[in-house]
Order: structure tokens, then sequence, then C-alpha cells
């Protein structure tokens, strides 16, 4: 996945955010907004790359290997998730 296209090289996980991980999910609360957001099995890997600051370029390479999915289908499942946990503030560039 080549990340720049969104102009998104890398992601880091916002200060504000903590984070639980319950039975291959995870569980975040938003400090200053006090939401909790689940995180499905796939947001959940996508999440423990971004605390491993594994680079965007390769988490769509994790998701392949992890899931026996297609490249392509990663990465679109990469953006998607990136771009909800950045538009919840979960996540900044």
């Amino acid at each position: 996945m080549d990340g720049s296209r969104n102009g998104l090289e890398r992601m880091a996980i916002s200060k504000d955010v903590l984070t639980a991980h319950l039975q291959g999910e995870a569980v975040l609360l938003h400090l200053d907004t006090k939401q909790y957001y689940r995180l499905n099995e796939t947001g959940a890997a996508i999440w423990r790359c971004l605390e491993e600051g594994v680079g965007l370029a390769d988490i769509a390479s994790r998701l392949v290997a992890e899931f026996d999915v297609e490249l392509a289908t990663a990465e679109a499942e990469v953006q998607r998730v990136l771009g909800e946990l950045r538009e919840r503030r979960l996540v900044e560039p």
C-alpha cells in the first residue's frame, strides 16, 4: 500500500486514547470525548500495527499474511479503517 496516495505516510495513535485488547478485538476510549469504540479483528490487527510502529505501507501486507486476503482488499480495508480512525480523532498524522 502506498500510504502517500492520501498524504498518509505514518499515523500515530492519539495520546488521548486508551486501548484494551479483548478476545481478538480492541476497545478504545477517547479521553477527551468520553466515547468508546470497538474494533473487530481486522480493525484490531490494524491498531496493533499502529501500536508497534509499523509503517502504513506494511500494514496491508500484514493483513494479507494474517487473514489470507488479496493485497488490494487489504489495502482498501486499511484505507477505510484509517479514515474512520482519523475522523474520530483516534489517530493523527
